[in-house]
């Protein structure tokens, strides 16, 4: 045998060798001279990882960011405003045209996607908000004059996207605005500073584990706008209490209304009413539509309950159309429903009349508005002839259109918002075209239009505070000038 093959054959085998005796030293057991130390997080300078937990704490963070720029006129606090009609009653004068580019932009501001409105109050604009890669829901506070975001009450939860997040508005007085997050999660303020006063997690307090009938938030997030009467939030949970009244200043629950017949939060809001000479709270909610005592000593007391008018879905809220009868409305083609209040030493309700989508007034999304007796509606996409059109009746006939835009003025998908200050109505489309008609006796006549925005679903309520027009798509917030320029 040759050396050089000899060699090479010698050291195979000493690395064979050295191979054998480290594996026989492995399985023995013997790993190492000394012991193993655990990692410990942090040795080794890489950023602590601390886990989200799966607890909600409302309201849980706050981020002051600029400073009040100055009180301007102009008051929208609540859902569908000051007299909840969806009416601007501010007196400053507004403009009756503009040039060709429309109203004069104020400000614009990006926000999560969604169709939250704003609530106006004392030169400041309050708004819901989801921000979908921190995974955070928050109260956002802007200036009316600028635009500048001033603060926002911010806490962790996970939501998926369902048709977008934020849907509700908050309600704001001098002392207190209180908001409902998607997930029926309600935080009550102070306007000016964002201080926390209470929290209240409704699914939590109000569900009833296991049980369909009595769970909290609907299917596409909380849709019920709170409101705020005397310092009260007034609230409707559903579950284990029909409604509640909260005190603003502490936090107490000072009533609630029992949920025998399990009723569930529908995406529509409370109305006040004041009806047989006894104020009251009336709600359409999943399986019937009550009316719960606003005043006196049985406040909070169930007045009248009935299971007649009964849709699956229902975002509208009720209106009332006088002599003691409200109507009410349900999305998907359910259509609307008159019901009129009886009293004859206890109160009772009765459905004298109701239609189909294709049959009379409706609405998917948003609350008719009544201007002196005419009821004016965008229509859904399934109310046959009149899809998507803007149409009038009277209070005293929801079946027969006093007035309609005609076939060939339709807007989007029936689902954008409208507005009324005076005798103009403001109806935005929902690819972000804004359209102004004058109302007359029993018409409307079209006044111009003017493409505001570039984005999709432009459907969250607008309001109007002074000479400000806030409207917004899914994820713009703008600010149009409409007051009468000197």
């Amino acid at each position: 045998m040759v050396p050089g093959v000899l060699n090479k054959k010698i050291v195979t085998g000493i690395i064979a060798l050295i191979f054998a005796s480290v594996f026989i030293w492995w399985i023995s057991g013997y790993h190492y001279p000394g012991d193993v130390l655990v990692r410990v997080p942090g040795l080794d300078n890489r950023p602590k990882v601390i886990p989200r937990p799966d607890t909600v704490i409302i309201g849980e963070f706050f981020d002051t960011l600029n400073q009040f720029d100055g009180l301007v006129y102009g008051s929208w606090p609540r859902f569908r405003g000051q007299m909840f009609d969806n009416k601007n009653h501010d007196t400053i004068p507004l403009a009756e045209k503009w040039d060709s580019s429309g109203p004069p932009l104020a400000w614009k501001i990006s926000v999560g996607e969604g169709y939250a409105g704003p609530a106006v109050h004392n030169g400041r604009v309050y708004i819901m908000d989801y921000n979908e890669r921190r995974k955070a829901d928050a109260l956002r506070c802007f200036s009316l004059k600028s635009g500048t975001e001033l603060w926002r009450r911010w806490y962790y939860v996970e939501l998926k996207r369902n048709h977008g997040y934020s849907r509700t508005i908050p309600a704001v007085t001098d002392k207190y605005v209180v908001s409902v997050g998607p997930r029926s999660h309600v935080m009550c303020v102070d306007p000016v500073t964002g201080k926390l006063f209470w929290t209240l997690d409704m699914e939590k307090e109000y569900g009833i584990p296991g049980s369909v009938k009595g769970r909290i938030t609907p299917d596409w997030y909380t849709g019920q706008c709170p409101l705020i009467d005397n310092d009260v939030a007034i609230l409707a949970p559903g579950g284990k209490a029909l409604m509640i009244g909260v005190d603003c200043a502490s936090g107490k629950v000072l009533w609630k209304t029992p949920n025998r017949d399990s009723l569930r939060m529908s995406h529509g809001s409370i109305i006040p009413m004041l009806i047989h000479n006894k104020k009251m709270y009336v709600y359409n909610a999943v399986g019937g539509v009550c009316g719960i005592s606003a005043e006196g000593e049985d406040k909070g007391k169930l007045l009248w309950l009935t299971k007649e008018w009964n849709p699956a879905t229902t975002a509208a809220s009720p209106l009332y159309l006088g002599n003691n009868e409200i109507a009410v409305f349900g999305s998907y083609g359910a259509g609307g429903a008159r019901i009129r209040i009886d009293y004859d030493g206890s109160f009772s309700a009765k459905v004298v009349e109701s239609h189909k989508a294709a049959e009379g007034i409706c609405s998917d999304q948003h609350t008719p508005i009544i201007t002196d007796n005419m009821v004016w509606t965008v229509m859904p996409e399934n109310a046959g002839a009149l899809k998507k059109q803007l149409v009038c009746y009277t209070t005293d006939n929801l079946k027969t259109p006093l007035w309609s835009s005609g076939k060939d003025s339709r807007f989007g998908r029936g689902l954008g918002p409208y507005i009324v200050s005076n005798d103009r109505l403001f109806l935005l489309e929902d690819n972000g075209i804004l359209h102004i008609f004058r109302i007359e006796k029993s018409s409307a006549t079209a006044v111009a239009k003017y493409k505001i925005l570039d984005g999709i679903e432009a459907w969250g309520p607008m309001a109007i505070a002074g000479n400000i027009l806030i409207l917004r798509d899914a994820r713009n917030l703008v600010a149009l000038d409409i007051g009468l320029k000197k």
